[in-house]
């Protein structure tokens, strides 16, 4: 039997390896762009590479020119900023979700969910957030599985599904901001 830290990298589970896929995504998108002004894709393109071996175990990543490289850099540094934004709203609903009750510690509102009594507040708590954690973790696999596709250029879709999802990211960054 071979224990859980013993494993080659590649074995992580698939959930794991897209989270810190994501997590990998902002600082690479960074270097990215850095390479790009620099004048060197193929540097780029060795980056992409051994992150998309990370994640899915084997990565095609052609070098582009300049301005793909720094296009590429960009909308990976907007998904990466995306990804850490719903990785922060996963761990916030773990905190104050299933654990809420060890986090709270004042009286228990009328109005607050669950209340009046100080269990059935923690079970509303933990009962809303378990299916949001989820839907947090599924939808940071698919901006790892979209990143992959976007650096691997196997499919026409991925361009524009990628630059309408760093749009709408850049535009609710921007509106979160206003309101801060």
């Amino acid at each position: 039997m071979t224990h859980t830290l013993t494993r080659p990298i590649t074995q992580a589970p698939r959930w794991h390896r897209s989270v810190m896929y994501d997590v990998l995504l902002l600082p690479v998108g960074l270097q990215t762009l850095a390479d790009a002004v620099l004048g060197e894709p193929e540097t780029a393109a060795r980056r992409w590479r051994r992150l998309g071996e990370y994640r899915t175990g084997h990565a095609e990543v052609q070098p582009t020119s300049n301005a793909g490289t720094f296009g590429y850099g960009l909308l990976s540094a907007v998904l990466g900023l995306a990804a850490l934004f719903v990785l922060f709203l996963t761990v916030l609903a773990i905190v104050r979700g299933p654990f809420w009750g060890l986090v709270e510690h004042g009286p228990v509102e009328p109005g607050t969910w669950g209340g009046p009594s100080r269990a059935g507040a923690w079970l509303a708590h933990g009962v809303i957030a378990l299916p949001c954690i989820v839907a947090f973790l599924f939808v940071l696999r698919g901006i790892a599985v979209l990143q992959t596709l976007l650096v691997q250029g196997t499919r026409k879709w991925v361009l524009p599904a990628t630059i309408v999802l760093a749009a709408g990211t850049c535009a609710f960054f921007f509106a979160w901001l206003q309101q801060v």
